[in-house]
């Protein structure tokens, strides 16, 4: 049961409740009223914020996917050669997924849905061009397979996906030999080497 949120703003508060339940409920199991209780408002203050549970998952998936995608470019630079690039890339995106597994889940659990505005998809497609194009540069190279850089790009990202489920679920922290691990798995799979 999500504990109830305070000493932050009233919006930040609701925004918090919305990721916390959304990403372990869904968007359809969970209510307006369950997420005033965990933020410790009125329902009616959500509506002071949000048109509706549509806008607010909206304006939740816009900042959750923004964060990450800027999360994702810490330290990067074109001047990197493609196989440091790549362990920028993989280790930002796995300090994240670690960090923030509610929110990654939140992503990945709304990534596709019909309620999704054009600010959101665009926001989602950000964070994929942004990935695809450090993979096209790397094909470019010849250091990189030459697919379509988003199927890439997909081998990169997909692999998160069940991993932050079962440290979620399992209650457990990942060790750096794993993330190695798993970086120098996913490189083998991508690269030319």
């Amino acid at each position: 049961m999500p504990e109830t949120i305070k000493n932050i703003s009233k919006k930040d508060a609701i925004l918090k409740a919305a990721l916390q339940l959304f990403s372990h409920r869904s968007f359809d199991g969970t209510t307006i009223p369950e997420i005033a209780r965990v933020a410790n408002v009125g329902a009616g203050t959500i509506y002071r914020y949000f048109i509706s549970k549509e806008d607010l998952v909206n304006e939740l998936f816009v900042r959750v996917l923004d964060d990450f995608t800027e999360h994702l470019q810490v330290g990067l630079h074109g001047q990197m050669d493609t196989r440091t690039r790549f362990h920028h890339l993989f280790n930002n995106a796995w300090n994240y997924v670690m960090n923030n597994v509610e929110a990654f889940l939140f992503i990945n659990l709304n990534d596709e849905a019909t309620y999704l505005n054009d600010r959101s998809r665009k926001s989602f497609s950000r964070m994929w061009d942004y990935i695809a194009e450090m993979v096209e540069q790397g094909a470019d190279k010849g250091e990189l397979i030459k697919l379509d850089p988003k199927f890439v790009a997909s081998l990169v990202y997909g692999p998160l996906i069940p991993i932050s489920k079962r440290f979620n679920n399992d209650n457990r922290q990942a060790s750096q030999a794993l993330a190695k691990a798993l970086e120098e798995a996913t490189w083998r799979a991508i690269s030319t080497d």
